[in-house]
């Protein structure tokens, strides 16, 4: 059996920790840039120059990844369960599912923040520089070595991003969805009076109140006093109203989601949202590529949208 001499294992323990050391060194310059990141792409005027990407095939686009969204999460709580269950090859191939259509705003604020907050351009490689210049502090080891090491620790990086990214990218859908939900419940307490957390229960109040109105213009006394009598007797709409009503709102919705952000974004800025969700996934970031790990970075805004759509269905079942 061979025996690595002691001064190797020595070099090998300084390489690993200037390697950390310039890992750490890189995110913190990343947490550095967070708050200018923010103002200029979530605040007036970068707020618009953002969202205004939302003109053109992203007006089709946001609406498919709304009614993605669910069947997404659940792939991916089947993914979870399968891993567990010792099934890695199915619950990688369950991971590979696309979260959605990438939407024009959403590949340019991947874009942003690789270029302007990951320093990943094609003339600038700032994670390797970092890790290269805590290995040159160190005097017993190569700069050859940080090299060949800070290639490597760029590659798990680009795995370890394309993943973050990605579920960056769908915090947009799932903001743009409890938008949609407030805006319901907002609309439904103005102008109907009526706890409306969704879609589903706004399209179905106002299909009541059309097909109630419709029966008291019939009226044999009129359409006063069928007013009246069915303020106090209800009838219910039939399916084909409910269907079409829905649908109605549910389009309108998406429309509104399109460019939620422009209401959404300057507010999640002023709140720090948009600051934690950025340090969360730099943080996810630095602690995969230390452990060689990926896909740590999982977001609860596409979940929060999720139990918020629950509590719309279980509004409609109530009533």
């Amino acid at each position: 059996m061979t025996v690595k001499p002691a001064a190797d294992t020595a070099d090998q323990a300084a390489l690993v920790a200037a390697i950390e050391r310039g890992i750490e060194r890189y995110f913190n310059e990343c947490r550095r840039r967070v708050p200018a990141f923010v103002k200029r792409h979530f605040h007036y005027p970068g707020a618009w120059q953002t969202n205004r990407r939302a003109l053109g095939w992203d007006m089709l686009r946001a609406p498919c990844n709304l009614l993605w969204v669910p069947f997404y999460l659940a792939l991916q709580g089947v993914a979870w369960g399968v891993a567990a269950l010792n099934m890695g090859r199915l619950a990688r191939l369950l991971r590979r599912v696309p979260s959605g259509m990438q939407t024009t705003m959403q590949r340019y604020l991947m874009q942003c923040a690789t270029s302007e907050l990951l320093l990943r351009t094609t003339d600038q490689n700032r994670l390797r520089e970092c890790i290269v210049a805590a290995i040159i502090e160190h005097e017993s080891l190569m700069p050859a070595s940080g090299a060949i090491t800070g290639a490597e620790n760029e590659r798990h990086l680009e795995q370890s991003l394309s993943d973050a990214l990605s579920q960056y990218a769908l915090t947009r859908t799932a903001t743009a969805d409890i938008s949609n939900t407030l805006l319901a419940t907002i609309a439904g307490a103005f102008t109907l009076q009526k706890f409306t957390p969704g879609g589903i229960a706004i399209g179905m109040t106002l299909a009541g109140i059309v097909a109630n109105r419709w029966a008291a213009w019939d009226f044999i006394l009129g359409p006063t006093v069928g007013g009246w009598y069915y303020a106090l007797f209800p009838i219910s709409p039939d399916a084909g109203l409910i269907v079409f009503s829905t649908a109605a709102v549910m389009v309108l919705m998406a429309i509104f989601a399109c460019f939620s952000g422009l209401i959404s974004d300057p507010l999640q800025g002023f709140c720090g949202i948009h600051q934690r969700r950025l340090n969360r996934m730099l943080d996810s970031l630095e602690r995969d590529l230390k452990r060689r790990t990926s896909g740590s970075f999982r977001p609860k805004d596409a979940y929060l949208a999720r139990l918020l759509d629950i509590v719309d269905a279980a509004r409609v079942g109530i009533t």
